[in-house]
């Protein structure tokens, strides 16, 4: 177990011959944001930009953001899948930027499984050990132990060879007669601590009646129990795991997500998890990164991230249904104003917004931080679009009852979240009240948080 840092990462792709420069962030950089030039190259396409971390030994760190934001990138440059453009990798002391994947003392599960279909699951889960031997099997197949103390008490190449010739015969009979009948197999020591270790991963999986079965005999859920117990059974550093429940229904997902945050704390392994579902970032990650465009946009805990957003990207992102977006007009000390509305903020806001006097601001207030109410100027006019009753709430499309006959148009489109005893039929007109102490600002230039 370690901690991982990531320092100043990059990934670019060279563009073919002919393209255009395709980044995922066109933008220019934004005041006093240094560019490097041999990170940034023209004609590149940047997948991953200024990525800082560090991951806590034995924290378990989400990865989350939309498709296409660099997450799954970002997991294969730490396994070693992919080749950075530019940075430092550490794991525990270790800088790992030029060591194999096999080197790296880090374990992944993928989004597919990725098991071997001609092999059971014990032998699945046994894989990685006996090629690189369990801990329990290193203990008593290291070379000072293997080898007869007479063999080795002369020097000379017979001598220091003798341990790795063992090694390879012990293994050559153990393959050659594991099909055979239990009792006329070949059962090294190493052998016998891998079993020992498969056998403690499937009780703990709680998979070993399944030890004998093929992936082809086995459920979606069973199979990633599998895959997840040929990570564990190596007892890595790391764990990394590529979005591993996006092929389960929507009940075993949320069996399986309870499964995997109780053996990570079991465990103790640093755990680095990608997804694209909010609601599995928010449940399991001790802290979670959200990401887009290439680019870490806050690192927080779950709370956190809900009740302060960095920016209006992660507002938005965080929260089902999300945050709702208003814009108003401020005025010192404390009013703002909007064409159906009229609202005092709290005192704590006036020296927070005194610089945007007389400037168009965002205002974001979440569904159920909305509250049916009476008429009033401090109040804002809906009219109902649509109901979706889900039995313990209630959710509300509404749009703002704008002057004269303006088109609805996200700016004033809103959900709502309202008790489910409350009965609310299309095309009703409404009053909402906003909760003060939950108000949230924005910068319309920057799109970063306003706090008080």
């Amino acid at each position: 177990m370690s901690q991982v840092i990531l320092e100043n990462v990059y990934k670019s792709f060279s563009s073919r011959k002919g393209e255009g420069v395709t980044s995922q962030n066109q933008s220019s950089p934004t005041t006093g944001e240094k560019t490097d030039a041999a990170q940034e190259r023209a004609g590149s396409v940047n997948v991953l930009r200024r990525i800082n971390l560090t991951i806590a030994d034995g924290e378990f760190m989400v990865l989350v953001g939309p498709s296409g934001c660099g997450k799954s990138t970002l997991l294969r440059l730490i396994a070693g899948l992919e080749v950075m453009t530019g940075g430092n990798i550490w794991v525990g002391d270790r800088l790992i930027n030029d060591l194999p994947p096999k080197e790296r003392d880090i374990a992944m599960v993928f989004q597919n499984y990725a098991l071997y279909p001609h092999m059971t699951v014990y032998d699945n889960i046994a894989f990685g050990l006996r090629r690189r031997g369990s801990r329990g099997a290193e203990e008593h197949t290291s070379p000072r132990e293997a080898a007869p103390t007479t063999a080795l008490s002369n020097r000379g190449s017979k001598g220091e060879n003798t341990p790795y010739l063992r090694t390879w015969a012990e293994n050559l009979f153990v393959g050659a007669t594991r099909k055979l009948p239990k009792g006329l197999r070949y059962t090294s020591e190493k052998e016998r601590a891998v079993d020992r270790q498969v056998r403690s991963v499937a009780q703990l999986l709680q998979i070993e009646t399944l030890l004998n079965r093929l992936p082809k005999q086995l459920s979606g859920g069973q199979r990633q129990r599998v895959a997840l117990g040929r990570a564990i059974a190596r007892d890595p550093q790391v764990f990394l795991m590529d979005e591993p429940l996006s092929n389960l229904d929507a009940k075993l997902r949320a069996e399986t997500r309870a499964q995997i945050v109780k053996l990570q704390r079991q465990l103790g392994t640093t755990t680095i998890y990608v997804t694209h579902d909010q609601t599995e970032a928010m449940t399991m990650g001790d802290r979670i990164a959200i990401m887009s465009e290439g680019k870490i946009q806050q690192v927080a805990s779950p709370l956190e991230l809900y009740n302060r957003p960095a920016n209006l990207f992660v507002a938005e992102f965080i929260g089902s249904p999300p945050m709702n977006f208003i814009p108003v007009e401020f005025h010192a000390p404390q009013l703002i104003t909007h064409s159906q509305l009229r609202f005092t903020l709290p005192e704590v806001w006036g020296k927070a917004l005194q610089k945007y006097d007389g400037k168009t601001l965002i205002l974001g207030i979440r569904p159920e931080h909305l509250n049916l109410s009476m008429p009033a100027t401090k109040n804002l006019p809906v009219q109902v679009d649509l109901v979706e009753n889900l039995g313990n709430d209630s959710f509300l499309a509404v749009k703002i009852a704008e002057p004269g006959s303006q088109p609805a148009t996200t700016a004033n489109s809103l959900q709502v979240r309202i008790p489910p005893d409350r009965l609310v039929q299309p095309g009703e007109q409404l009053w909402l009240s906003l909760t003060p102490e939950k108000i949230h600002f924005f910068d319309p230039e920057t799109q970063l948080a306003i706090f008080p």
